[in-house]
């Protein structure tokens, strides 16, 4: 590739930037000013058809705009004008973005919006009057939350403010990650000598990033009080001799979420800062809190108790007079949502009364509905973007338990890293795809993008470091081989064990169709020099992130294997990330979403992208999506309701999957929860089942016996085949009836969101619309037939088909498994409606795919579902070759209706298996 080809993109780049500032050009318009430059800039057709397509994918990005919900604080008044401030620093970073980062000009515009909107619901800097403003930016995982808050960042100090504190994580690797973004997005500057008394004139005055663009102002420069290599330490900042009262412009610290940190921070604050007529430091203040439902996770370790972290955070909000607090997730299950009682004042002094803002994801995001599907649409999605839906699930390659059982079984502990030899044949065919697509990479000319690769299989760093032994090792075999044998021609070449093993996984994944090329160009011409380049890398508490520097790498591309575990689970960036193993347990419900490293964008190699992951996490991935997104619905019903932040929080502690983070965090303790839990307009399964026998038999008999019951009770008419919806119905059978089958009927405490006796007691209780129940059965596509005998009559029930495994992390429990953790199909609560009813509702709502939300609209019956389950792996474990199985369909409404769960979290625990009781908190050592 000649370097006409990168000029011609940068020129054809800053010229589109400056005639579409705010909206992205259209591809005809980037067709017609290629051509135009290429009369200049000569290259050949390859290369300009290879720009267009770089081009659309770079500017041609759509997206939606922000959703907000505010508090009820009456006495705040928008204050934030542009028109009206030098915005100094928000300007060269907005240039940054276009002619550094080249976003489309639609995504800057959309960030310069949405910050703008954050702005206005901080407090303002310049007032003389003292305030506490606590807010929430919920985004999705990689999706750009830290480039949001780095123009609240930029907007901030040109607007007033004076502090700014970013908590970033609670592990090193990812502050450092954190403060070299804020260098060069927002300081301008490096940081890495300034906290060096010895060294700190190296790099001192050196411009990076915005900087370069434009320089700080001598009145108007920020000072950093910690640096890529030093977190805040009140030794170090003395003998610089810092003090924040003196600065011409604003102060930054980037610190962790650790108490002793903290303290030290609150302490240097106080003692050194303070004003001592008024008590509090003068200098308006904003604190951005990273990964702010990470220090909700509870833990023996005082150092990392979320209460004292909580504490520390509140006590420097406290110290002074004006102070704004926003708090950056993917997942709003912290415990300023969950515990807000009157016995935890610390989690409700964070909680983000005055404001929730909903950030849009932009149409290219490559997210979890996007990789896992989904069973159930909602409002969330627009009909546009509805098409994306499951647009990547053939990316996702599940890893079977089995084959893990002798190298990363879930229940290993560190000191298999002593034992350990080899590792899994997936991984080596992951390791394999992944030297392919680099080779890919560069055959597409994008040789100078990085590429990285992550390997999650252990919380061990023993374990780590040893699988980095192993996977080096393999990696110099593979090389040698290629060094010898790639030049050879492919029939000679393939003689050789490794090189057959990569053209093995070239045919298995269909390459030479995606790559558009043959495999003697990529096994003669590009697999060495794509591959010579592959590092191995450890990367956790041992040897940290900096062997990440992808800035060392940005003239030729860093390709790289990383090895670890919570350090590459949370905030940590991998660039070019193409490639991601990922088996750990399924008892990290609430930071499973955290842990996908491999959402984001994959400019130029979305359809070379693969995910391996344990078939358990596969489940728990769409749950727990489906979960979020939820929420981010409501959010936006809420929204043109003019309901608030405290309506969102009571919605979020009444959401069923809720439980499992509350549930975990007091477990240690034995501590009991009782919570109303939301059942308007939910269906609600039982996926979850005790494996023993007994129990099973019992659910079956008392499945049979309900339906034997109704049978004699509904009359004939009531009582048949509806070929509409594929399901045997009865209809008008009495709540009592119900009631009688959930106290008979046994689920295991693990599913959480199925409690047999909080909705028997609700329904038994209620006296509006569930008096008169329909209940159905499901047909299935299973080619056998389960006789039903029911009194007089057999009814021949086609079983719904599902994979039902032993769970091999919590004792005593089946597992009915499905992408969201579901029983029954997505919609089958429609079951029970008549055919012109389904028709009105698919024309009402206007969507692809319609969610059993939907279908549980106010005002139509209650709906009981049993499902007679066919386990498809019925010759492969000890469980029986049919599951019964219920959901309950509860109608939704204005009023949110409840029932009161009670979790015995002793009992919780109990069921854990004893070999990874500590996995359920995933600390890495």
């Amino acid at each position: 590739m000649t370097n006409n080809y990168e000029l011609l993109i940068n020129v054809t780049y800053a010229s589109l930037n400056t005639k579409y500032i705010e909206e992205n050009p259209t591809v005809e318009q980037i067709d017609q000013e290629l051509t135009n430059f290429r009369s200049i800039v000569k290259v050949t057709d390859e290369e300009f058809d290879r720009a267009k397509k770089k081009l659309n994918s770079r500017l041609i990005h759509k997206i939606s705009f922000a959703t907000t919900l505010k508090g009820e604080n009456s006495t705040h008044v928008p204050w934030y004008n542009k028109s009206k401030i030098s915005n100094f620093y928000w300007n060269r970073y907005n240039e940054y973005l276009k002619l550094h980062k080249h976003w489309s000009p639609e995504i800057v515009k959309r960030i310069n919006e949405t910050s703008d909107e954050i702005m206005t619901n901080l407090g303002n800097p310049n007032s003389e009057n003292s305030f506490q403003r606590r807010g929430l930016v919920l985004g999705d995982v990689q999706s750009g939350k830290t480039a949001n808050y780095t123009a609240v960042c930029n907007k901030a100090v040109d607007s007033g403010y004076k502090i700014i504190i970013v908590l970033a994580g609670m592990m090193e690797n990812l502050r450092i990650q954190t403060q070299k973004r804020l260098d060069t997005e927002f300081v301008g500057k490096t940081s890495k000598y300034l906290l060096d008394v010895k060294n700190n004139h190296i790099l001192q005055n050196r411009n990076i990033g915005v900087g370069k663009i434009e320089p700080n102002k001598d009145n108007n420069q920020i000072t950093c009080f910690t640096s890529v290599d030093t977190d805040f330490k009140r030794s170090t900042i003395k003998s610089v001799n810092l003090s924040i009262n003196n600065l011409n412009g604003a102060a930054l610290f980037v610190v962790k979420k650790n108490k002793s940190i903290l303290t030290n921070l609150h302490n240097w604050l106080k003692s050194n800062n303070i004003n001592y007529t008024s008590g509090l430091i003068d200098l308006p203040t904003l604190i951005i809190d990273d990964e702010s439902d990470n220090a909700s996770i509870n833990t023996n370790s005082e150092d990392k108790d979320p209460t004292a972290i909580n504490k520390a955070i509140r006590d420097i909000l406290h110290l002074f007079k004006q102070a704004s607090y926003i708090g950056i997730t993917a997942t709003p299950f912290a415990n300023i949502f969950i515990n807000i009682d009157e016995t935890d004042k610390v989690a409700e002094d964070l909680f983000p009364k005055d404001f929730i803002t909903l950030l849009p994801s932009p149409e290219k995001y490559i997210g979890a509905e996007k990789i896992f599907g989904k069973a159930d649409m909602d409002e969330w999605y627009d009909i546009d973007r509805a098409k994306y839906l499951g647009e990547y699930q053939d990316s996702l390659i599940s890893i079977a338990n089995e084959e893990q059982a002798p190298y990363f079984a879930y229940k290993h502990k560190k000191e298999i890293a002593k034992y350990l030899e080899d590792i899994p044949e997936s991984l080596k065919t992951a390791i394999r795809y992944f030297i392919l697509v680099c080779a890919i990479s560069d055959f597409r000319k994008d040789e100078k993008a990085h590429r990285s690769m992550l390997v999650n299989v252990s919380r061990f760093t023993d374990v780590q470091d040893r699988t980095t032994d192993i996977i080096s090792e393999l990696i110099k075999d593979i090389k040698y081989s290629i060094e010898s044998f790639s030049k050879l021609d492919v029939e000679k070449a393939l003689q050789t064990t490794e090189i057959f093993e990569l053209y093995t996984v070239w045919q298995e994944f269909n390459l030479e169709e995606k790559a558009n090329t043959k495999w003697k160009n990529i096994q003669q011409n590009y697999l060495w020099s794509s591959t010579l380049k592959i590092q191995t890398i450890a990367v956790n508490q041992n040897n940290g992130s900096k062997a990440l520097d992808y800035d060392k790498y940005k003239e030729e591309g860093k390709r790289v294997i990383a090895i670890g575990g919570n350090s590459l689970s949370r905030g940590i960036t991998l660039e070019g990330l193409c490639v991601s193993y990922f088996y750990r347990n399924t008892m990290m419900y609430d930071t499973l979403l955290q842990m996908g490293r491999w959402f984001g964008y994959r400019p130029n190699y979305g359809d070379l992208f693969k995910i391996w992951m344990g078939e358990d996490s596969i489940d728990w991935y769409g749950y727990i999506s489906d979960a979020v997104n939820e929420l981010k619905s409501e959010i936006k019903i809420m929204n043109r309701q003019n309901q608030t932040p405290s309506d969102f929080g009571l919605k979020v502690r009444q959401a069923p999957c809720s439980l499992i983070v509350t549930a975990r965090n007091k477990m240690r303790n034995g501590t009991p929860i009782s919570r109303p839990i939301s059942v308007s307009g939910r269906l609600i399964e039982t996926p979850r089942l005790f494996s023993d026998e007994e129990v099973l038999l019992n659910n079956k008999n008392s499945c049979l016996n309900f339906l034997k019951k109704i049978d004699k009770i509904v009359s004939q008419e009531d009582s048949y085949l509806d070929k509409i919806t594929n399901a045997y119905i009865w209809k008008k059978v009495p709540k009592d009836e119900i009631v009688q089958l959930l106290h008979n009927f046994k689920s295991h405490p693990w599913n959480l969101n199925f409690q047999s006796s909080a909705l028997a007691k609700y329904i038994e209780e209620s006296s509006n619309g569930l008096e008169s129940w329909d209940v159905g059965i499901p047909f299935g596509i299973s080619n056998s037939k389960y006789e039903l005998t029911l009194n007089d009559k057999t009814i021949l029930i086609k079983p719904e088909q599902r994979s039902i495994k032993k769970d091999i992390t919590i004792k005593n429990m089946i597992k009915i498994s499905g992408r969201h953790v579901r029983v029954g199909a997505g919609g089958c609560s429609k079951i029970g409606l008549p055919e012109k009813e389904i028709r009105r509702i698919k024309k009402l709502k206007n969507k692809k795919s319609l969610t059993d939300k939907d279908y549980l609209f106010e005002g139509r019956t209650p709906i009981l579902l049993i499902h007679i389950i066919e386990n498809k792996d019925y010759n492969a474990i000890d469980v029986p070759r049919y599951i019964f199985a219920l959901s309950l369909g509860f109608p939704g409404g204005e009023e949110d209706k409840t029932a009161v769960y009670i979790v015995n979290t002793k009992e919780l625990y109990d069921y854990i298996d004893s070999d990874i009781k500590e996995d359920i908190y995933d600390e890495d050592y």
